[in-house]
């Protein structure tokens, strides 16, 4: 009976040192990111990042959930996805690689931030995660684009050829 108490002691203390751990980390980015909300910080970005937008082949709507998402995570960054597809801002397509994106570089703040706590190098994190998730979404649009392209060329030979 000893050990069993010995072993729920030992794991509630390593669990609640990790909680507070990333607690520590946590509530501040919340804060951050409810200022920023207030602030429109992100909006300001957005317009900063139509370059690599144009890389990544994606809308200047795409900025705005794109930011939101990769910084503070993907379930407010799915939050504005939603509502700008909804609102008809996004097509399938975009809303196809902004998914690829986020689904790799999704809370790159909070989450390096957590890792980092756990003696992570952040810098190898983020250059690995943003990296990977601009090749692979430049990859899938280059392969969403060339299929396009061959579907409208089967589409507009059906269309020349007599009846």
């Amino acid at each position: 009976m000893t050990v069993v108490l010995t072993v729920l002691k030992e794991g509630l203390l390593g669990g609640a040192g990790t909680i507070l751990r990333i607690a520590l980390f946590l509530i501040p980015i919340m804060v951050v990111v409810e200022i920023a909300h207030h602030y429109n910080l992100l909006g300001m970005l957005s317009g900063k990042i139509e370059g690599a937008l144009g890389f990544l082949t994606l809308p200047l709507e795409a900025a705005f959930p794109l930011l939101v998402g990769a910084f503070f995570g993907i379930v407010y960054g799915s939050a504005l996805i939603v509502d700008y597809a909804r609102e008809g801002h996004l097509g399938k397509r975009d809303l196809l690689l902004i998914g690829i994106f986020l689904s790799i570089s999704h809370s790159l703040v909070e989450d390096t931030l957590i890792f980092t706590a756990f003696g992570a190098n952040p810098l190898v994190i983020i250059a690995i995660r943003f990296c990977l998730a601009v090749l692979l979404t430049r990859l899938a649009a280059y392969a969403i684009d060339l299929n396009s392209r061959r579907s409208d060329t089967k589409r507009s030979a059906k269309k020349k050829t007599p009846l």
